[in-house]
């Protein structure tokens, strides 16, 4: 999969997202696209763990893919950040978006990135 230009196609989803990367099993960033914006910043240690944390919550939730099917993405909303994590075979694409975007936009979002997926 053409990891760039699914970023690139994420972008034009909508004007609040800020972030879409790909990273590996170890939370190792593969690719991504070009950010909008960069007046959120966080810290590289900080991002690095956060992306390892991504990665070791992906394998936790593979426990439970027998009894209730694979985990297709999950949603969080914090204060200053909304982030989407979509769970691919190896792989873990995370798009990040603006604190103000309601939880039905964000999970319109989501279905517009599984049907990027799905086209992929």
């Amino acid at each position: 999969m053409e990891y760039t230009k699914l970023c690139e196609s994420i972008f034009a989803l909508h004007d609040d997202i800020r972030y879409a990367a790909v990273v590996d099993d170890t939370g190792l960033q593969i690719d991504r696209g070009i950010p909008r914006r960069i007046e959120y910043s966080v810290h590289q240690a900080s991002a690095e763990l956060y992306l390892t944390q991504t990665a070791l919550r992906k394998s936790m939730r593979q426990r439970f893919d027998d009894t209730m099917g694979n985990a297709r993405f999950a949603y969080v909303e914090r204060e200053k950040i909304s982030i989407l994590t979509f769970y691919l075979n190896k792989n873990i694409l995370i798009v990040t978006m603006e604190s103000n975007i309601d939880s039905h936009t964000a999970i319109d979002i989501a279905e517009d990135t599984l049907e990027l997926l799905r086209a992929k």
